[in-house]
């Protein structure tokens, strides 16, 4: 199946395999998914739309009582052999990877990121390949920088999955880690269970523990990205790049940084659950996604030219975006209550 974010397409396959289908959208929007931090990185400062990975699978595996339990090891060789008995067992398993060391993507060597998640369901001793399903398929092609990919399942080299799931570089290596279900006790989807993750959302948006989360950190980034001016032109087109693909589409995370999946959530759920009032707040969300990927196309360019006369306009749109979120989360987090 083809996928808008890596974590919540990895879930939905599960999920679907265990016979319990729920969208990416709903999956997003129950693990709390949406957030916003602004990260002054060396390299490159950078930010981000949603909340620690790890701590997403765990809302979700806590909200609908299913146990996940989250495995990691020093030892790539238990990981392998734990992985391939579980395939075995007739159980896919969900682990994390360097995108820049799963070859499909076609990566520079500079482009490492550890939090990427996909599912193997398959192994072949004489060949020495695992069978792994990412968020392209056949039918739902996902960008690389020499073109997109669509492949329903890739075939990769135990060597090469090793030194991807074996990964030291930041940010989120990932450290061997993977995740095995036990969907015995799982519960379905409920009103409640949407009200409290919205108002988690909401609470954890306005009210931050820094200034560089939540509205907050929307405000700050539409302050410091003005400050890029005083970088050189190959560090100011890095930062172009690297928060294109954290806001983009391109880059998985649905459109908007995030923003559209949570507004599809919050549309999806006023129409199951007869919340209609989230309809509104839903409607705005997906307008706020349009408007980031406004941003998106200014990084890009900024990416490609470098010009600094970009980033006022950057500015002046993050900082509309900020009292936009601020008053619809507003809104909802008095609708949840």
């Amino acid at each position: 199946m083809g996928g808008k974010h890596c974590i919540t397409s990895s879930l939905n396959q599960v999920f679907r395999y265990y016979g319990f289908p729920i969208s990416e959208e709903m999956l997003f929007g129950i693990g709390s998914g949406l957030a916003f931090t602004y990260i002054n990185l060396k390299a490159s400062p950078m930010i981000s739309g949603r909340i620690k990975v790890f701590e997403f699978e765990e809302k979700i595996a806590d909200r609908l009582n299913i146990e996940m339990k989250l495995k990691s090891t020093g030892n790539y060789e238990a990981a392998f052999f734990r992985t391939k008995e579980l395939i075995a067992l007739g159980k896919p398993v969900l682990a994390y990877a360097d995108m820049q060391y799963l070859n499909y993507f076609n990566l520079p060597e500079t482009s490492h990121f550890g939090g990427h998640s996909v599912v193997l369901f398959g192994f072949d001793d004489s060949d020495s390949k695992f069978y792994v399903s990412d968020r392209d398929n056949s039918d739902y092609p996902v960008p690389t920088p020499v073109g997109p990919i669509s492949e329903d399942f890739h075939l990769i080299d135990y060597s090469q999955l090793e030194k991807a799931r074996s990964s030291k570089h930041r940010p989120f290596p990932p450290n061997n880690r993977w995740i095995e279900f036990d969907f015995s006790k799982c519960k379905p989807v409920s009103k409640q269970i949407i009200l409290q993750a919205i108002a988690e959302t909401c609470s954890s948006m306005l009210n931050p523990p820094a200034k560089l989360m939540g509205v907050s950190g929307i405000n700050k980034f539409s302050k410091e990205v003005l400050k890029w001016a005083k970088f050189d032109e190959e560090k100011i087109k890095r930062a172009g790049s690297t928060n294109y693909f954290m806001i983009s589409a391109d880059g998985g995370t649905g459109g908007g940084i995030f923003r559209d999946m949570y507004g599809k959530f919050l549309l999806e759920a006023g129409s199951e659950f007869y919340l209609s009032d989230l309809k509104i707040p839903g409607s705005k969300f997906i307008e706020a996604g349009r408007k980031w990927e406004e941003v998106a196309a200014m990084l890009k360019d900024l990416s490609e030219s470098g010009k600094v006369s970009i980033l006022k306009g950057i500015s002046e749109l993050a900082y509309e975006l900020y009292k936009a979120e601020t008053d619809i989360l507003t809104t909802l987090s008095k609708l949840a209550e």
